[in-house]
């Protein structure tokens, strides 16, 4: 009986981490797996192809949307692509290659280790590219919670959508979020910015089907913009 037992929590936590899996699959502002303004250290996985799309708002001033494609070519390693594009005045389009590797696979008591890279180019010609790390782990129970620390080497200001800083700073980002249902996850980024106020986010993500996520969120995104809604969707193959 207690063998039993034993197998049927095993079964359990199987079902939950596999719908987290799906669930931390979704790309992210800039096209990592993630959550909305954060890269998790969670590759998508062998032979997993996902498309995505966000819309943030920016109020009288414009938008910025993207479309984002991710390949995991191995189950520790995936390659993204971010094509952003606004209607903002002063603000430029660009183009972002990433590539993320995770270095050590989560365990009971080790959280997961992946580096990355981003290389963006805007189409005015300037460009720069972003060195990073993230941890991440997941404390299992009724309610999981994620949790995830990152830091990135970056010349970007507001991700490069007001340009590049001279020198390289080290800033810092992270995660928490928490399991409601198997469906549904809700948490809050913060994300450290050059010369500006640390970006912040409460946002949600609603696991469809195996295939498809829906996220939606308010970011706060410093003085001249504010709280902004941002809405996203992730389709995997």
């Amino acid at each position: 009986m207690k063998n039993r037992t034993k197998l049927t929590k095993v079964f359990a936590l199987s079902l939950v981490l596999l719908s987290m899996g799906i669930a931390h699959a979704a790309l992210d502002f800039e096209g990592q797996s993630g959550v909305f303004l954060n890269a998790l250290a969670y590759p998508l996985g062998a032979n997993k192809v996902e498309v995505g799309g966000h819309y943030l708002s920016l109020n009288s001033l414009g938008q910025v949307d993207t479309f984002n494609l991710g390949v995991g070519l191995k189950k520790n390693l995936e390659l993204g692509y971010t094509e952003l594009t606004t209607t903002v005045d002063g603000l430029k389009n660009q183009n972002i290659l990433s590539a993320k590797w995770q270095a050590v696979a989560e365990k009971k008591d080790i959280p997961a280790v992946a580096v990355w890279a981003q290389a963006r180019h805007q189409e005015s010609g300037s460009g720069s590219t972003d060195l990073g790390v993230s941890v991440t782990k997941v404390i299992s129970g009724d309610h999981p919670i994620i949790l995830d620390l990152g830091a990135r080497r970056t010349k970007a200001l507001g991700i490069g959508l007001f340009g590049f800083n001279h020198d390289y700073k080290t800033k810092l980002e992270g995660v928490a979020a928490v399991f409601v249902t198997k469906k549904l996850i809700v948490g809050t980024e913060f994300k450290q910015q050059i010369n500006s106020k640390t970006w912040t986010d409460i946002a949600a993500r609603y696991v469809v089907n195996n295939h498809f996520n829906l996220d939606a969120g308010i970011a706060d995104l410093g003085p001249g913009l504010g709280n902004q809604i941002a809405l996203a969707a992730t389709w995997s193959l």
